[in-house]
């Protein structure tokens, strides 16, 4: 019996299914709070507008000869590197360009630049773009490590440490991260989601020997985009902290990060929506993503983004737009078990009234979500998702969830309603 399958087994197992899954979360979060913050390898953190152009000192530093740049057609075309190849070149630093990263990075995108960094004989890496950038070039970075292993095979199963544990570490080669959106926080991240397009499915490689050696956060880059990028990538950045602060995975270190990250959206995401060029702003969002991808190496996820990978992929939408519509819904679907947790995180953040109730906090800090959604054009519901895929994304969400440290704890049914209620069937209710 294929793992997958004995998971799906316990899994949808009525209540021992859930005392089982709720044994390994709770086991899971008591790993994460005492050793995971601590294994986390150390990051350069470069900030400010302009920034960039200084990503070439990184890379001879760190003894780099030749860099693949790992990025997207549009950022290519638009000239958004400029300011770091200009720096390059000044330097007469080497480098080839791997342009061709979907907005849901493929197994195929990997294996291309994989490919190009070979044939140009690149000895390090440079991420540039979104999530799906750098998500790409830490993927290949593994597949430099161990180039007999497929993402596939690292990602099954949540792939924790395939590098790490090989002890093909030592031959991960240099990255750097320059994100152009605040969101995601891969450029913090120990992990990689790839989709597997043939599947339908999204493969989770985490490793943390694939984390950016140094991290660019220049808010010059991030100016022309559109409002509805912004705002999708900015409640991304606030699930990351969200579903952190709120598991068993939780510690006081990802407590401080999770904190500060939604704040820093809190208080800035409608100065930067009435004007995308307001740098201070800017970089205050980029450091909200930083946060909220701290927030989630540290204490980890829960069914928020389960459910946003499989329908991501599987219908090819936008994370940060799928990520909009779950939360609330899987948020208030969790009640009083977490209640108490999210009371305080809405209180820290300034967004509940510290006189109100626990029960009326939580609701507040749901309520806020769904106002940001409204105000900035983040559809509240899913309606693409199809009746006949309603079992299929269900196992893909059990799977996935089961060695995350969770509080709640669903059936195959559950999770199939649940999917009704994102797709809008009673809205009208």
């Amino acid at each position: 019996m294929r793992l997958e399958d004995a998971i799906l087994k316990i899994a949808d197992s009525g209540e021992v299914g859930r005392y089982v899954k709720k044994g390994v979360g709770v086991l899971a979060g008591g790993l994460m709070d005492i050793a995971f913050p601590f294994l986390i390898p150390t990051q350069d953190v470069v900030e400010g507008p302009g920034s960039s152009a200084d990503v070439v000192k990184s890379l001879k530093r760190a003894g780099g000869k030749k860099a693949l740049i790992i990025t997207d057609k549009t950022l290519h075309e638009l000239g958004i590197l400029d300011t770091m190849l200009k720096g390059m070149d000044a330097e007469n630093f080497p480098y080839a360009i791997y342009d061709g990263v979907e907005p849901n990075p493929s197994i195929e995108n990997v294996e291309a630049a994989f490919d190009m960094y070979k044939k140009e004989a690149c000895d390090c890496l440079v991420g540039f773009g979104g999530g799906s950038s750098m998500d790409a070039c830490k993927a290949v970075s593994c597949r430099v490590a161990k180039p007999e292993q497929t993402i596939k095979q690292m990602g099954r199963l949540m792939g924790y440490f395939p590098i790490s544990f090989s002890g093909a570490n030592s031959k991960v080669p240099y990255i750097v991260a320059v994100p152009t959106t605040a969101g995601t926080g891969a450029e913090s991240t120990v992990a990689a989601v790839i989709s597997d397009h043939v599947e339908d499915r999204k493969y989770t490689v985490t490793d943390i020997s694939m984390r950016p050696r140094t991290v660019f956060l220049d808010a010059s880059l991030a100016t022309g985009l559109p409002p509805r990028v912004t705002a999708v990538t900015a409640i991304d950045a606030v699930s990351h902290c969200t579903e952190g602060f709120i598991s068993y995975g939780r510690n006081p270190r990802g407590d401080e990060w999770a904190i500060k990250g939604v704040r820093l959206v809190k208080d800035n995401i409608e100065a930067v929506m009435a004007d995308g060029k307001d740098l201070t702003a800017r970089q205050n969002l980029c450091t909200a993503a930083y946060c909220g991808g701290q927030s989630l190496n540290m204490e980890t996820t829960g069914y928020i983004h389960p459910f946003c990978h499989k329908i991501g992929a599987k219908y090819n939408l936008v994370h940060g737009r799928c990520i909009g519509a779950v939360m609330p819904i899987i948020l208030e679907d969790y009640g009083e078990v977490v209640a108490p947790r999210l009371a305080k995180l809405a209180v820290a953040t300034g967004i509940a009234d510290p006189n109100a109730s626990e029960s009326e906090q939580a609701k507040q800090y749901i309520q806020w979500i769904r106002d940001f959604d409204a105000k900035y054009g983040i559809d509240p519901y899913i309606p693409e998702i199809r009746d006949e895929d309603l079992d299929e994304i269900a196992d893909s969400i059990m799977v996935e969830i089961f060695v995350y440290p969770n509080k709640k704890v669903y059936t195959r049914d559950e999770i199939k309603h649940l999917l009704k209620v994102i797709r809008g069937d009673y809205a009208n209710a």
